[in-house]
C-alpha cells in the first residue's frame, strides 16, 4: 500500500485560481439554466419521447398490415407534428409577453 501522500506538504493555492476555478463553476450552471431560458425544449424533448414511445408500442402491438416504411413515414411525420407545435405554442407564447404584456427585452 503506498502512503506516501501523507507526507506531502500543503501548498499555497494563488487567489487567481480560486477565481477562475469559481467562474468555471457559475458557467457550468449557467449551461443547466437553458431550461429556464427555453422551457419549450424540455417540451420538446417530452413530445419526441412521447411519439417514439407510442409508435415502438404500436409496432409491437399491431397487426403486420402496414408496410415498415409506411408506418415510419407516419411517425416521422407525427414526431414532426410534436415538434411544430411546440415551435408554434412558445412563438405565440413569446409574442404575447413582448406585444400584450409589454415585457419587452
Amino acid at each position: 500500500m503506498d502512503t506516501s501522500w501523507k507526507n506531502a506538504k500543503s501548498i499555497d493555492i494563488p487567489e487567481e485560481a480560486l477565481i477562475q476555478t469559481l467562474e468555471n463553476e457559475k458557467a457550468l450552471n449557467n449551461s443547466f439554466s437553458i431550461t429556464k431560458q427555453s422551457p419549450f425544449l424540455l417540451v420538446g424533448l417530452a413530445g419526441l419521447t412521447a411519439v417514439c414511445g407510442i409508435g415502438a408500442y404500436k409496432w409491437k402491438t399491431m397487426k403486420k398490415t402496414m408496410r415498415p416504411s409506411m408506418y415510419l413515414i407516419q411517425l416521422r411525420v407525427a414526431a414532426q407534428g410534436t415538434v411544430l407545435a411546440c415551435i408554434t405554442v412558445g412563438m405565440v407564447y413569446q409574442m404575447y409577453t413582448d406585444f400584450v404584456l409589454g415585457k419587452k427585452k
